[in-house]
């Protein structure tokens, strides 16, 4: 299995809250939080999938040859937006799965 570069971070909880949470669980509400944004971030992409009847990569170059339709490249920007944002939650959901091993 890949090792993953890790960093120590301290978190300051109340002790009544210390003695109900560990390291792991930490990692796993983490991974929680990763997959959720992932999800919204997807869900947003779908979206546009579904407006525009074709993936991202696929409107981007149809709107890079056709006519400039400024409704199209403002969607196109915040596609791409999501698109970045769904990988970047992505690397981090993969990266707290390999922390939990």
């Amino acid at each position: 299995m890949e090792q993953i570069e890790t960093s120590e971070v301290i978190v300051k909880i109340p002790p009544s809250m210390a003695s109900e949470v560990n390291g792991p669980e930490i990692v796993g509400m983490l991974l929680d939080k990763a997959l959720g944004k992932r999800e919204f971030f997807g869900s947003k992409i779908k979206v546009f999938e579904s407006k525009y009847g074709t993936d991202f990569a696929t409107f981007k170059k149809r709107t890079d040859l056709g006519d400039e339709k400024f409704d199209e490249w403002d969607d196109l920007l915040i596609w791409e937006g999501y698109v970045l944002a769904y990988q970047e939650w992505s690397r981090k959901y993969e990266d707290l799965k390999r922390c939990m091993t």
